[in-house]
């Protein structure tokens, strides 16, 4: 059995990618933040040595490099983007290249790619306006420098949503993406802030493209499939190929719940362009994927059950005073 390391394996994506792979490959996380699960490490991988001593005794094939300053927030603290982006990247690189590990599955975003009208594909111009997303770019360089390590660099779309089994989903303290703020709102009648209703957009509103967090999860599996039989380097996009404005996510929540939903629309941040659509028509050719779940009633609903779930268990979400 294949020994897979993920990085920020206690985070959103990382948390459910463990369990969506832990009976199918021997699976060990690191994250700089303690869980109660005993195959994740706490380890901030910038330290190189604790990171050096962890590669020689594991031994992992595959790396999955999800650990990153993820928000688009330029609120935060740029030193933090290029620490735990950029240091980390290059710390894990060497690090791996010490250990003669050579294959690596990178977590990038579509965040590096100028605004268009069009679908967005692989070979379409990059122009990173967010700190967030110069960096992932940056990383992105560096992956691509090691000649001797081969990668797969995927460039998400939103990702959301929750497994259904086990149930796990997003849980930030603060929540600040989209479709976990406006379902868990609406269902608890709380005010929700959307950024913007001035984009060159039909309805002025961010138009975006989301994936489920189980389309995801397949995504990285069949890029580790790839990596493990091949050695050819590639970028892929992974989105469901069609655009959601923020007005159509919130009348499909006033329509499931039958209720009118408080709104009040803030000025837009630096950083957010009007519109990012996926053309994921490269992975589908060459790994044979498809986005199955990323309709909107099966995120939907999968994201009210999580919410369920952790209500039931005495958890509760907080929510910084304006929301993406």
């Amino acid at each position: 059995m294949k020994k897979i390391l993920i990085t920020g394996a206690n985070g959103y994506i990382g948390k459910c990618l463990f369990y969506y792979l832990k009976n199918k490959y021997k699976v060990i996380g690191v994250d700089k933040i303690k869980s109660s699960e005993k195959q994740i490490q706490q380890l901030n991988i910038t330290n190189n040595k604790k990171l050096d001593f962890l590669l020689k005794k594991e031994k992992p094939d595959l790396v999955v490099h999800l650990a990153a300053q993820s928000l688009i927030d330029e609120t935060i603290n740029k030193e933090k983007y290029y620490t735990n982006n950029i240091i980390a990247t290059n710390t894990l690189l060497e690090a791996m290249k010490n250990n003669n590990i050579t294959k690596i599955v990178f977590s990038s975003t579509a965040a590096v790619y100028k605004q268009s009208s069009k679908l967005l594909t692989e070979k379409s111009k990059v122009h990173s306006l967010s700190t967030y997303a110069k960096t992932k770019l940056i990383c992105e360089k560096k992956i691509q420098k090691f000649k001797n390590i081969k990668s797969i660099i995927l460039r998400f779309f939103n990702v959301c949503s929750a497994l259904d089994n086990p149930i796990i989903g997003e849980f930030h303290n603060p929540e600040t993406h989209l479709i976990p703020t406006i379902v868990y709102k609406t269902l608890y009648k709380k005010k929700i802030y959307i950024y913007g209703n001035e984009f060159s957009t039909p309805d002025g509103t961010c138009v975006r493209d989301y994936i489920h967090i189980e389309d995801i999860c397949n995504a990285i599996e069949k890029s580790i499939k790839y990596l493990i039989n091949k050695k050819k380097s590639k970028i892929f996009n992974i989105g469901s190929n069609e655009g959601l404005s923020n007005k159509q996510i919130i009348n499909y929540m006033q329509n499931f719940t039958n209720s009118k939903i408080n709104i009040k629309y803030v000025s837009k941040r630096k950083g957010d362009v009007a519109s990012l659509v996926c053309n994921s028509n490269q992975i589908k050719k060459v790994l044979g994927w498809r986005s199955k779940n990323s309709n909107l009633r099966k995120i939907i609903n999968d994201e009210i059950n999580w919410i369920k779930k952790f209500k039931k268990e005495g958890l509760d979400r907080k929510f910084k005073n304006y929301i993406k």
